[in-house]
């Protein structure tokens, strides 16, 4: 290593300092002019130009400025969005009440058609005996199937003063029992139960079918309903009963009666062979 003396040594670093200086000057130089440029364009100052000392020309006013113009700005900015949004959110307000007040003029208009025959129940020239809510039954398969939940009645015709029961399901109406009541029919007690009536009747509620003789139950609330409707059921018979015979009842009844002639004559007869074979 090569020796030097505190001469040389403190030469070289006053030599080194001059130049550092002197790069550092030129440095500056060029900033300071590259400032002096945008000056010259009009536009803001660049930070510490104009000066070769660090921070000379700092104007804080300028930078308050700008900030305050800028917020000004976009406060007044953001205040016409905000406007704007109002009235948008305003119109689609009104857009909206509007289609809810729009009226719609249907593709197909139903018309409601009033149909007489929708109105006719049959029930006009009828008196009601007895009406109560019931529960049907029909024997069918070996067992009871139920037919119906709704109001039962016992009415009178007002001219044929002709009895018959007629019962209508709920809500639909349909009819699940309608027959003419006949003199003969006997009304029993279920022997399950005191609120039921058992009979045998021709039944005519079920539409096209033809009529055909069914066993029926009908069941009541309560047992004081179930012997209202027996004690009415049994007046109806004897009304019927009273009735003068049509033609065709005259014309059934004759045979019958006839029939029975012929059962009976044909038992004494049998009665009598039997007799003699006995003696001989």
């Amino acid at each position: 290593m090569p020796f030097f003396s505190q001469k040389t040594t403190d030469l070289f670093e006053q030599q080194q300092r001059v130049f550092t200086m002197s790069a550092f000057g030129e440095e500056e130089k060029k900033q300071d002019d590259a400032g002096a440029v945008k000056a010259d364009d009009g536009g803001t100052k660049v930070f510490g130009s104009g000066s070769k000392v660090f921070g000379a020309g700092f104007n804080p006013a300028a930078f308050a400025s700008t900030t305050t113009t800028t917020t000004t700005t976009t406060t007044t900015t953001t205040g016409k969005k905000e406007e704007g949004g109002e009235n948008n959110n305003e119109g689609d307000e009104e857009d909206v009440e509007r289609e809810c007040t729009k009226e719609f003029t249907p593709v197909v208009k139903l018309e409601i058609i009033e149909d007489s025959e929708a109105k006719t129940t049959g029930e006009e020239n009828e008196e009601i005996l007895f009406e109560a809510k019931t529960k049907a039954y029909r024997f069918l398969d070996g067992e009871w199937k139920e037919r119906g939940l709704g109001p039962m009645k016992i009415l009178e015709h007002k001219e044929t003063k002709k009895c018959r029961l007629l019962m209508r399901r709920d809500k639909t109406l349909k009819i699940c029992a309608n027959f003419y009541i006949d003199p003969e029919t006997k009304v029993t007690t279920h022997a399950g139960s005191e609120k039921a009536r058992v009979f045998t009747t021709v039944d005519c509620s079920d539409g096209d079918e033809a009529p055909a003789l069914q066993n029926m139950c009908i069941k009541f609330g309560s047992e004081e309903k179930a012997q209202l409707f027996q004690d009415k059921f049994e007046e109806a018979q004897k009304k019927m009963a009273a009735l003068p015979k049509t033609e065709e009842e005259g014309e059934k009844e004759e045979k019958e009666k006839e029939a029975k002639e012929k059962a009976d004559d044909l038992a004494d007869d049998l009665a009598e062979l039997a007799a003699k074979g006995g003696e001989d």
